[in-house]
Parts: structure tokens; sequence; C-alpha cells
């Protein structure tokens, strides 16, 4: 029996957060990892204890595990084209398969050198599944519920993140000589990919992509299973309907280009989907992802397996602060959720550099643990996944391929940017590294009150409609406050659009 109405759209949104624990999973593998004997015995390039190489070293190290970041930047942006081209499904399955295919490398590794490049493979798939996923479950999604169902994906995420830990935990008491104690942690992960690559074939392919390619009649039958009607019940026409003017008023005398001037404002909400994401990585929270076991055994003075229990204990409760996300997506809303998070960012790096400005004092130490803990509360449930969900609200239907592949490449490149710069930043200027996060969450604040508008309980053609009346980057907040939800069904938005030539400005 095939699945259909609900049941369909949370099998899709499960299957996107299996496949997004694998973000968390390979984001955080490292951590562990670097301070292990085994490991740092068969990658000695990148071990930082040697007093003589620790500088060289430092850097190496942040280059082995940002590189990583960078092949999820390139996945991402292949999407730009992908996307658009081949839909959501098999663009997810693709990944899948690449994402397997690192895998092997990885836990296969006796060099550095194929082990960086076995992390850039697996980057390009977990990369593809950033930039496809929030856009698949979002378009299969209905407006009531929609962020909630994105949401399953950071929360899926985080797990990664915190089972990782855990297990990586449990394999720091194999013996020091047992390469098994990080080729296993490292081969696991391929269950993730597995199981959606048996699932995804099942699911339906994105109906707002389908009508789009003027596939309507496919189109039309996906929007049936979603809805649980009849291809030929009133719902499903008027559901249709609203889609094909949505896509009408992106067509007509609009250019494709996702930094047109347009009267659609491409533009503006592609800047603005970009945006989010970069701010939402210079929040400062991959310092403690990346780097949390060497911060607290090198410089808090922990030994090995108390730092692995405080990282371990670190990511359980931001796995439980992702999944409250869920339940807090629909009440607040995107645009308070974003503030928030950002404001709590502000206060957790001024804390901490404070307190590790007096890190040798144990009670400093301590207490700086206390902000670790607000850090890892803020960023999931303000700063995590909502980004990429934005991203693919805001986008117009015709370019929203190319502005989520842009925002989760931008997204991953400055996860990169981070991942390379921490090691060095804290052996050159140490606890005064946490005040560049300081300023770069309070420019956050200012930016999302400023320009990021609320999508919440709002159908992706009513986002499109406060974009379409808009006359500069300040209006769409204002608009998304006045309009009522439902404003798409009311009127034809290729007038609202105001598709004469004479009103189309070109890049």
């Amino acid at each position: 029996m095939a699945l259909r109405g609900k049941r369909l759209q949370l099998t899709l949104a499960i299957t996107g957060a299996i496949a997004w624990i694998l973000q968390g999973y390979d984001q955080a593998l490292m951590n562990g990892l670097l301070t292990l004997p085994s490991f740092v015995q068969t990658f000695p390039e990148i071990d930082t204890s040697t007093t003589e190489l620790e500088a060289q070293n430092s850097t190496l190290q942040g280059t082995t595990v940002a590189l990583y970041e960078v092949g999820a930047a390139i996945g991402a942006l292949a999407c730009f084209v992908i996307g658009d081209i081949y839909g959501r499904k098999r663009p997810t399955m693709g990944a899948a398969v690449m994402v397997l295919i690192g895998v092997i490398l990885q836990a296969t590794s006796y060099s550095l050198a194929q082990l960086i490049v076995a992390r850039i493979v697996t980057g390009l798939g977990v990369g593809s599944f950033t930039a496809t996923l929030p856009s698949w479950v979002g378009e299969s999604s209905e407006a009531d519920h929609r962020g909630w169902l994105i949401m399953l994906e950071g929360s899926g995420a985080i797990f990664g993140v915190m089972f990782v830990g855990w297990m990586e935990l449990g394999f720091y008491f194999v013996p020091n000589d047992n390469e098994v104690s990080w080729r296993f942690p490292i081969a696991f992960q391929a269950v993730f990919p597995l199981t959606v690559l048996c699932i995804a074939p099942y699911l339906a392919e994105s109906p707002r992509w389908l009508l789009a390619k003027d596939k309507h009649a496919e189109g039309k039958r996906v929007l049936a299973l979603l809805e649980d009607e009849t291809e030929d019940s009133e719902v499903v026409a008027a559901r249709t309907q609203i889609i094909m003017n949505s896509l009408y008023a992106g067509q007509q005398g609009h250019s494709n280009n996702p930094f047109a001037r347009t009267p659609n404002r491409h533009l503006n909400r592609t800047l603005l989907a970009i945006g989010v994401n970069i701010l939402a990585q210079m929040s400062g929270v991959n310092v403690i992802t990346f780097y949390s076991n060497t911060i607290f055994k090198r410089d808090l003075g922990y030994s090995g397996v108390t730092s692995r229990i405080i990282t371990s204990c670190l990511q359980t409760w931001q796995f439980f602060a992702a999944t409250s996300a869920i339940f807090l997506i629909d009440r607040f809303g995107r645009r308070r959720l974003l503030l928030v998070g950002a404001s709590l960012m502000v206060i957790a790096n001024a804390g901490l550099a404070g307190l590790q400005s007096h890190a040798d004092n144990s009670v400093a130490a301590g207490c700086s643990l206390i902000f670790y803990f607000l850090a890892l509360a803020a960023f999931p449930i303000g700063l995590f996944l909502i980004p990429f969900m934005y991203a693919s609200e805001i986008a117009p239907l015709r370019i929203r391929a190319q502005v989520t592949a842009m925002s989760s490449a931008f997204n991953w490149l400055f996860n990169f940017l981070v991942a390379e710069v921490t090691p060095v930043a804290f052996d050159s200027i140490g606890w005064k590294y946490y005040l560049v996060y300081v300023c770069t969450n309070t420019l956050s604040v200012v930016v999302f009150y400023l320009f990021v508008p609320e999508t919440k309980g709002r159908t992706l053609e009513d986002i499109d409609s406060y974009f379409l009346g808009a006359s500069n980057a300040l209006q769409p907040v204002k608009m998304a406050k006045d309009m009522p939800p439902g404003i798409a069904e009311t009127f034809d938005m290729s007038e609202k659009a105001g598709v004469g030539a004479d009103k189309v400005e070109t890049a």
C-alpha cells in the first residue's frame, strides 16, 4: 500500500532526519579522535601535544578537520545545477552513495592524504543532503506543520553529534595500540546512508518542482498523495492553481538569475538566505563541536576521560535542546528563535572570554562550563537548522534550488573558516578569540531584527507575496506582520508582481 497524506510527509521528514544524522556525526567525529593515542600514532602529522611542532601541527590539524567542510560546500553548491535539473529525490540518493564511498575511504585510511581525501568525499555527499532535504520536506509539507517536520532534521543532526561522542568515549578504553578504537566509529556511520537508500525509492518527488518543470500530471498525482485526496478533487485543483499562480508571478517578466533586481526581489531574498546562514556559522558554536576535548584537556586541565565525559554530556544537552526546537518552531516562529539564539550566544561567548582569561584558576575553569552549556542550548534552538529551512522558505520556487545551494555552501564555507582558524587562533590570542564571536553575534541580532520576516504558518506562496509587495529590504518584516495567512489564495499573484516589462530591473 502506497504511503499517503501525513504518513507520507512524516516518512519523508524522518528520512531527512536520518540523512542529517551524518551532518552532526561526521562533523563531531574528529573531536574525539584528535587526542586518541591510536589515531595520533597513525597520523602523527596532526599531533599537537609535541611542543616543538605545536604551531605547525595545529595548522595541519585545522586543515584536516576543516577540509570536510570544503567538500560539503562543494557538494551543496553542486545542487545549484543538479537540484534544478534532477529535483530533490535523485540528488538525495546520489548523495547517499557519495557518503558511503567517503566512509569506506575514511575507515581504511593509513595515510593522512587518504584521510583528507576521504573526508572531502564524505563532505560532498553530506553537503548535498543539507542543500536538498530542507527544500524537499518543505515543498511537500503543509504550512501549519512544515516547521517541525523540517526541524526533525536538526534533531537528527544533533543526535549524530551526541551519539558519536558517547561511542568515542566507550572506544577510548580500548587498548591504545588497537586501531578499532577509531576505525569502527568512522565505519559505523555507513548505516545511515544505507537506510536512506532503502527508503528513498518509496518517497514522492517534490510536487512544486514537478509543476515548475511542467510535469503537471505527475505534480497533481503527488499533491493528491500528500493531501490524501483523489487527483480530481477540489483540494488538489485549488492547491495546484495557487502554486501555478506563484510560478507565473515568478516567471513573467522576471529573470531566473538569483541575483537579479526584480519586482519579486530575487537579490534581496538571495542575500538574506546567504546572510542568515553565514551569521549562524559565525556564532562560534563549532569551536566547541570541533575542539572541546582539546580545549578541556589542554587549556582547562581536565584528564582525557573527564574531557570526553564533559563533551558527551554537552552534546546530550544539545540534543535535548534541538529536540525541544521541534515543539518551539511553529509556536514562536523562525524570527523569534533566531533573535533569541543570537542574543544568548553573545552572553555565552562573553562569559567564556571573561572566565578563560583566568583559565589557570580551577574555579573559573569549572564555571566556564556553564557558558558552554548555554551555547549548546542557544545554537540548536535558534541557529542550527533554521537558517537552512529559512533559505528554502523565502526563495522563489523557480530559483529555490540555486538559492538553497548557495546558502548551504556559504554555511559550510564559514564552518570551514571556523574549523581552520580555531587551533591557530587559540595558539595566538587565547581567550580573546571568543570576543570575535561576541561581535559577530551582536551583528546577527541587528540583521535578524531589521531584515528577517516571519514565515511561521505561511504557505510558500504566502511568503512570496510579502516580497512581491515590498519596495525595499526592510519592508518584508512589516508586511509579514500585517498580511493575513492565506493571502496567496485571495488574489492572482501575477497581477501583484507587476509583470510589465517596464517594472523589471535586470541584474
